[in-house]
């Protein structure tokens, strides 16, 4: 999958393919992003087998690390800095807030999902592009939460994933997560969102 020019010195690795499509749709409402290629792995296991290979490969020039950092971000910073460290990169003591950008030879950068400096994951990044006028998003809330705790289905950890897939589900045309920001039912003119591109640029100029 290549994100404008297919530029196969310039690779984004990511866990999934809703990855894969947020990372797309972004860049489709931010114009005048480079090239480079993005590769799903299918799970944070299989980037993270991936990192040292990756950046070994003869003549490539970018490498960047899209993960969910889950329940522990330090815990998933230091997973990825110890790769990346055998693989000869220096990285900062802890992930940067407005994304990691190491400039090695290749450039490494590393964003940890939602925002680099709080647990969580793809669909807590998608919650912070939810117009704050919408008045869907409080009734969305207002069902999950009314679940009570013995009788539901997923983790309390999960709950942000839950309202948010309420919500796309009561969209006009349900839509996954990409797609949700190419029609602007999610805005990738929210902070987040301008300083995930912001990184994307930073890593893959």
């Amino acid at each position: 999958m290549a994100v404008g020019e297919s530029v196969a010195e310039r690779v984004l690795l990511v866990e999934g393919d809703d990855d894969l499509h947020v990372v797309r749709h972004i860049c489709a409402r931010h114009g005048s992003m480079p090239g480079f290629s993005v590769e799903p792995k299918g799970s944070v296991e299989q980037v993270l087998r991936a990192i040292g290979p990756e950046v070994k490969v003869p003549g490539r020039r970018s490498v960047g690390v899209l993960v969910d950092a889950n329940d522990d971000l330090n815990s998933r910073w230091q997973a990825i800095s110890d790769r990346l460290t055998r693989a000869g990169i220096v990285t900062p003591p802890a992930a940067q807030p407005g994304g990691t950008v190491a400039e090695s030879s290749p450039r490494v950068g590393v964003w940890l999902m939602p925002d680099n400096v709080s647990a969580g994951e793809l669909e807590d990044f998608a919650v912070r592009l939810i117009p704050a006028d919408d008045p869907i998003w409080p009734e969305a809330r207002r069902y999950i939460d009314g679940i009570p705790v013995e009788r539901r289905k997923f983790a309390s950890s999960k709950a942000m994933r839950a309202r948010l897939y309420v919500w796309l589900a009561a969209r006009k045309e349900p839509r996954r997560i990409g797609s949700a920001i190419g029609t602007g039912d999610l805005q990738a003119s929210e902070p987040l969102a301008v300083s995930f591109a912001d990184w994307l640029r930073r890593v893959f100029r």
